[in-house]
């Protein structure tokens, strides 16, 4: 009778085992000790910026994910993915991207909370291995600091005498700075097509959740929406991508914080990468613009970089962004940044990796004028205002993939 018993509960094991066994647990562990030195800037805090040191855990995250056969190949897909921050104010949560979807010979459709072609394109051409401070994003579509807030349905748009406002947030800066376009959107509906011979398309809808026909905090009835389109031709040595994003505020009662009532906010993208197999070079262009009825605001930032693999097991990385001067405020000119980096990384094994990297911006002497406060690495660097603000990091860290 035991033997019947432990029998049947081996059997149940090996039951559940295989009707889970489409589940994958993933995951990354990066940590870095930065030290930061901050100089220049304005405001009452320009003749005490601090210098400090800190521990990141750089787009640490846990993730499940898993599929399902249904037949006649259509399969059902979904991700959870959520940060891990196991450094000050440590705490999981599901802003990553987490969905459902069909896959089939005619794509994926998926539903949650995703990235876009925008934001894609740009950690793709970006030389580092993760998040840190020498991601592209510190200065990616920022329109001199005015977007650097984070997701769709939590940003404030402001610009000079331009303010918009999505949702119900007018608050300073979010923990990574990375503009709209480089966050990931919740209330998202996208589409990627098969690849043909390397071509593939995506297509991503931010749903209008926030709608309100009734007075809203700053006013009357608020509306935000945005699409993503994006194009990328990836085969052998050749990876080549161009994007289109556009996000639109509408208030339809303007109030004494200067709100548009309809503004929109634009971004185009096109980049390029060439594999030679030991080294690697990357270029990226990107154009933003915000409308309004009050103002047109341009910017073009490019950026270069490569990588050199200098061993089997270690490579060297370096990069260098220029933000144009924006074109359309009432001061426009030394209102660009520019970003360097170099790097060094180091893989122990298949998963873990050493790191160390050095990063260099420098807000050119006019950036703070636009009132949005410059630009900045990563996880709230710095976070004062930006005359001639310059911000350098020194970054060392291990990274375990699982």
């Amino acid at each position: 009778m035991q033997k019947k018993l432990i029998a049947l509960a081996i059997a149940g094991l090996s039951g559940a085992a295989f009707a889970q066994s489409n589940v994958t647990i993933y995951g990354v562990a990066d940590a870095s000790f930065d030290v930061i030195n901050i100089s220049g800037g304005s405001g009452a805090l320009s003749d005490n910026t601090p210098n400090f040191t800190r521990v990141s855990t750089n787009g640490s995250y846990i993730g499940f994910k898993g599929t399902e056969n249904l037949g006649n190949g259509l399969s059902a897909i979904f991700q959870f993915e959520s940060d891990a921050k196991f450094d000050n104010g440590g705490s999981l949560s599901t802003g990553r991207d987490s969905f459902v979807g069909l896959s089939g010979n005619f794509g994926k459709v998926l539903l949650g909370t995703l990235t876009a072609p925008t934001r894609a394109l740009g950690a793709r051409l970006d030389v580092n291995t993760g998040e840190g401070i020498s991601s592209n994003t510190a200065i990616l579509g920022k329109l001199g600091g005015g977007l650097a807030y984070g997701n769709l349905q939590k940003t404030a748009i402001y610009l000079g005498s331009i303010s918009s406002v999505t949702d119900y947030n007018i608050s300073g800066r979010s923990n990574d700075t990375s503009s709209v376009f480089d966050s990931r959107h919740k209330n998202a509906i996208a589409y990627v097509s098969p690849s043909f011979s390397g071509f593939q398309a995506s297509a991503a809808y931010m749903a209008n959740e926030n709608k309100s026909e009734g007075a809203s905090l700053f006013g009357g009835p608020i509306n935000t929406s945005a699409y993503d389109l994006g194009l990328t031709y990836d085969n052998g040595p050749i990876y080549i991508g161009g994007t289109y994003a556009e996000l639109r505020v509408k208030n339809d009662t303007p109030t004494l914080l200067g709100m548009d009532p309809d503004t929109k906010v634009k971004e185009a993208r096109l980049g390029a990468m060439y594999d030679f197999g030991v080294a690697t070079i990357r270029g990226l262009y990107a154009r933003t613009k915000l409308e309004s009825s009050v103002d047109d605001v341009k910017q073009n930032v490019w950026g270069l970089g490569g990588t050199y693999n200098v061993t089997a097991n270690g490579r060297i990385t370096a990069q260098y962004y220029r933000a144009n001067d924006l074109d359309g405020t009432p001061t426009d000119d030394d209102t660009g940044a520019k970003f360097y980096t170099i790097g060094y990384e180091h893989s122990l094994s298949k998963r873990t990796m050493l790191k160390a990297n050095y990063a260099y911006l420098k807000n050119d002497s006019m950036t703070s004028t636009n009132g949005a406060g410059g630009y900045d690495f990563g996880y709230n660097s710095a976070g004062f205002a930006g005359d001639e603000l310059k911000v350098s990091g020194l970054q060392l860290g291990l990274r375990h993939s699982f």
